[in-house]
């Protein structure tokens, strides 16, 4: 059986951004700032590799969003 790297991405990338809403729901910051981020750019590797531009610009555009909450708080840069 051969290892499909697309669905364990997929996969992967959807239980970050679930356990990074739970980390947002007990307002455990800024681990959940940065679960999301990393479930946002395995979102985005997704999106590339099905060739969907919607996905990516709305991955990439959250990203965005995550990682200026972390430079504007001081944890990173």
């Amino acid at each position: 059986m051969k290892f499909d790297y697309e669905f364990f991405l997929e996969w992967t990338s959807t239980a970050l951004v679930i356990i990074g809403a739970v980390l947002t729901a007990y307002n455990i910051y800024p681990a959940n700032l940065m679960v999301q981020f990393v479930g946002n750019v395995g979102w985005f590797a997704v999106g590339y590799m099905w060739r969907k531009w919607s996905l990516m610009v709305i991955q990439a555009i959250i990203s965005v969003i995550y990682v200026t909450g972390l430079i504007s708080k001081g944890y990173i840069l």
